[in-house]
């Protein structure tokens, strides 16, 4: 495998670059629908509590039950905007490598132009 040249580093750069302005656009999406999905669980969550009779335990336990698809939702949500973050990391992570190849490569273009060969 050859070393990739500095225009083939620059283009992944600016591949990555315009990946990392997506997926970030994409995680202010999926945080506000997390966002709404807690807020769905937690008024669900009250309504099904207060709605219910008996002992406070017990209403708890009923909430819980009601609400099992809304807190599940919730926490789905949750999960992808996670995901979506650590993508955005990775994303991060490619690109700082991706410049210590191109300060790599400029560097031994520089030393090339010197008259020294690697």
């Amino acid at each position: 495998m050859s070393a990739p040249t500095l225009l083939e580093v620059a283009d992944r750069l600016g591949e990555l670059s315009r990946e990392l302005d997506k997926v970030t656009g994409e995680a202010e999406q999926l945080d506000r629908k997390a966002v709404n999905a807690r807020h769905a669980y937690e008024i669900a969550y009250s309504k099904a509590f207060l709605g219910s009779t008996g002992p406070v335990d017990a209403r708890k336990h009923h909430a819980v039950i009601d609400t099992d698809i809304e807190k599940l939702e919730a926490e789905i949500a949750d999960q992808v905007l996670r995901a979506c973050r650590a993508r955005i990391s990775t994303i991060k992570v490619q690109i700082e490598t991706g410049r210590s190849l191109s300060a790599a490569l400029r560097a031994e273009v520089a030393l090339a132009g010197a008259g020294y060969a690697p």
